[in-house]
């Protein structure tokens, strides 16, 4: 009796608590900016893929996005081949989401670091300060030459070719000798007589 009485009045004390526990007022903009991979190997003049989420969790919409990537992508080192490193947007509700993807070219390989991309905002209508956040970032990563990765995952058909052409010459040539033989000596049976 006692453990019914005792998790009851757990239960209401729960459920009590439950509806005082409100969301806080922001009553400003705040965004998350989100930075990721799509290509899961970056090469050397072969299309990598760059996503850019950005999330509004704020109460209040946010004014003049400005999303700059362009320090951790340099043109010595990448060539775009589709989007921008430097987008804008007048305005993101709350609660919206955004996403910006870039296509870029490696021009060179070895050991890259991707940083983080800045963000800049206005968190309400009314604001005469800039607030900057920034991405997350994939960290240091491997830009692989193109002769590695064709020599890693490219198929194989032309080694098959050459593969099945010396084991067919292993095959066929004993055969087109035993078979010259056989033509040349045709076998004659020898009965013995008694």
């Amino acid at each position: 009796m006692r453990f019914i009485i005792f998790s009851l009045l757990l239960v209401l004390a729960c459920a009590e608590d439950a509806e005082f526990v409100t969301k806080p007022v922001l009553n400003t903009a705040r965004l998350l900016v989100s930075k990721q991979s799509h290509s899961q190997y970056a090469v050397e003049n072969m299309d990598y893929v760059i996503q850019y989420d950005i999330f509004n969790i704020g109460d209040q919409p946010a004014v003049q996005v400005v999303l700059d990537d362009r320090n951790s992508f340099p043109t010595q080192s990448f060539e775009i081949v589709k989007g921008l490193l430097q987008v804008r947007w007048e305005r993101i509700a709350p609660g919206e989401n955004v996403t910006h993807s870039i296509t870029l070219r490696p021009r060179n390989y070895g050991v890259f670091n991707y940083t983080a991309a800045a963000a800049s905002y206005f968190p309400n209508e009314n604001a005469k300060e800039v607030r900057v956040v920034y991405s997350t970032a994939p960290g240091e990563g491997y830009i692989y030459r193109l002769k590695d990765y064709e020599r890693r995952f490219s198929s194989k058909i032309g080694v098959w070719i050459v593969y099945l052409l010396i084991a067919g010459a292993t095959i066929f040539f004993p055969y087109f000798l035993w078979n010259t033989i056989q033509n040349k000596y045709p076998s004659t049976t020898v009965r013995k007589q008694k």
